[in-house]
């Protein structure tokens, strides 16, 4: 039997199994991951620098999947079912965030007509990343539902959907360049400040 932490509580969990012990260090480098994702979506940053902006947020993405890893199995106990399927849903994501950074990164490397291919290949894996927002509403229900984390960042994961849809409407009726930070701050910037609290949270040794 161990004691699991949660991550976004701190509180102690019993379930069976063994987890990381080296929480804290997945939780830096997904804070690390999370900074860097919410800088490659920020306006002006991926026009001036496309190729290291794709590589970045692919390193910054897999950063992001191998603490919310961490945190999946030390939170699993206390969101239940609900907490699951949202986690899932989150890493569904993820992984579709990562396919879509790595096809616009090796599209331009590929001979002739293959980049062409390369980048189809990434447009349902940039449909399938909406996936993120989705299962972070659902798993702030779950925490909200089971009191399983502080208030503020289950209602943040809660908002995580009405922000994108809300967020990236009000940014295609607005003019530049108040539309791109707008579209930003509903994207890549509430995606990566909720993964930065889930990694602060795994930095914490109590």
């Amino acid at each position: 039997m161990t004691a699991l932490i949660d991550p976004l509580a701190g509180n102690d969990l019993s379930a069976t199994g063994s987890t990381p012990r080296r929480a804290p260090a997945f939780g830096a480098a997904m804070c690390g991951g999370a900074i860097v994702f919410a800088a490659t979506g920020f306006p002006g940053v991926g026009a001036a620098l496309p190729q290291s902006t794709n590589w970045a947020g692919l390193a910054g993405v897999l950063l992001v999947f191998a603490g919310f890893r961490v945190f999946g199995i030390r939170h699993r106990a206390a969101s239940g079912r609900l907490g699951s399927w949202g986690r899932g849903l989150v890493m569904a994501g993820l992984v579709a965030t990562a396919v879509g950074f790595l096809a616009n990164a090796v599209g331009p490397l590929v001979p002739g007509g293959a980049e062409g291919m390369v980048g189809l290949a990434g447009v349902p894996a940039w449909v399938l990343s909406h996936l993120v927002y989705i299962g972070a509403t659902v798993l702030g229900m779950a925490c909200l539902r089971k009191r399983s984390g502080p208030l503020p960042a289950a209602v943040l994961m809660i908002a995580s959907l009405p922000l994108l849809v809300l967020g990236v409407a009000a940014g295609l009726s607005l003019g530049e360049p108040a539309s791109g930070f707008v579209t930003w701050a509903a994207t890549e910037g509430q995606a990566g400040l909720v993964w930065s609290l889930v990694g602060v949270r795994l930095c914490r040794r109590d």
